[in-house]
């Protein structure tokens, strides 16, 4: 046992280590590029440096396995050198179980980075973009999900639009129940519109048998205020993947609310593949942060006398960025439906796992 708390707390330090060290080089490269970004903004230091603490979460959400994997072969580089894992080896103890603690203490950061790190990171990018939106002054049509429905809002050369849709259906293409509100440039309202359906074309709102009412004719003759339209369209910026991003990002939702999620977006039509895809990434991780200690360790936890270290610490980083590469690449192809999903998410941890503790239960008999 104290052995084995000794292992952990190692690995910790070594996790500690490598990870604000990760931090500090992302923050600084991160502000340099938002220096440049925002050449010419008023209090441009300040709010690049703003800027960066918000994204730098995100970059350290994707990078957890890439930081686990080095933190190891920081770990078992210092065993090595110093041939304790040597001597653990000689009092009885396989190499296997000298390293459980810490993939024990892998596996339960792999917990933290889902339930804490990964919703943190996705709040922070959300307010690192309307932080940049408002430097730049950019403007834009707005699109805002809730209980109620969908809500538009673009501004039109008269004053600005509202538009309300209680769902959406195929793809987003499709929009039910929809009202249509049209306000002055002083906030007074116009007119109305109100379909049961529309279809949302490119640069394009077409509404089919619509009911319009006229605002400045209710307070004269309200018997004329409404009138029936077969057709009526409106030009609009808004798109079908702004109805989808109005929805909450995948890497923003917790693990326990995001069956909730997937059902809500089901039922408005659109596809919910990078939900589930999220979700069981969700369950790899921790999985995924074993394999990434097992190959920290796999090349390096030998005595360094009889062996070029060096080519072994060359060796087990390649061997975790491609690990890492591979499973990116292989969610990309499950996202975009073109292999399961359950396919896409574990063969590359199971396959990449399975060969790292072949090698490694071979590299302790020989």
């Amino acid at each position: 046992m104290t052995l084995a708390l000794y292992f952990a707390k190692r690995f910790l330090v070594s996790f500690i280590r490598v990870f604000f060290g990760i931090v500090l080089l992302v923050l600084l490269f991160d502000f340099l590029t938002n220096l440049n970004r925002l050449n010419g903004i008023e209090n441009q230091v300040w709010n690049a440096l703003i800027l960066s603490f918000l994204r730098t979460t995100t970059y350290l959400s994707l990078a957890m396995p890439l930081i686990i994997m080095l933190s190891t072969l920081a770990f078992s580089v210092s065993l090595s050198r110093s041939n304790e894992f040597i001597i653990s080896r000689a009092s009885g103890l396989s190499a296997l179980r000298s390293i459980f603690s810490v993939l024990i203490c892998a596996f339960i950061l792999g917990l933290i980075s889902i339930f804490i790190l990964d919703p943190t990171a996705g709040r922070m990018i959300g307010y690192y973009d309307v932080k940049l939106d408002t430097l730049r002054s950019k403007k834009q049509s707005k699109v805002t999900i809730n209980d109620n429905g969908y809500w538009m809002r673009q501004s039109t050369l008269n004053g600005h639009q509202i538009i309300k849709a209680a769902s959406a259906s195929n793809n987003g293409q499709r929009l039910n129940h929809v009202s249509i509100f049209n306000y002055d440039k002083n906030g007074l309202i116009l007119d109305r519109f109100f379909s049961e359906y529309a279809l949302l074309n490119k640069n394009e709102l077409l509404l089919e048998n619509v009911i319009k009412w006229s605002d400045n004719k209710i307070k004269s003759n309200p018997k004329t205020a409404s009138e029936k339209l077969k057709t009526i369209s409106f030009k609009t910026e808004i798109t079908p993947k702004q109805l989808i991003d109005g929805y909450a990002s995948p890497e923003t939702i917790s693990p326990w609310n995001m069956n909730k999620q997937i059902q809500k977006v089901k039922s408005s039509g659109f596809s919910v593949l990078k939900y589930q895809s999220k979700k069981m990434e969700q369950y790899a991780k921790p999985f995924l942060f074993l394999v990434m200690v097992i190959i920290g360790v796999l090349f390096t936890l030998r005595n360094s006398r009889s062996y070029n270290i060096g080519i072994s610490v060359v060796t087990a980083v390649a061997s975790g960025f491609f690990l890492h590469f591979f499973q990116n690449f292989c969610t990309t192809l499950g996202r975009s439906g073109e292999i399961p999903l359950i396919i896409a998410t574990w063969s590359p941890i199971l396959s990449i796992g399975l060969i790292a503790m072949t090698l490694f239960l071979h590299y302790e008999d020989g």
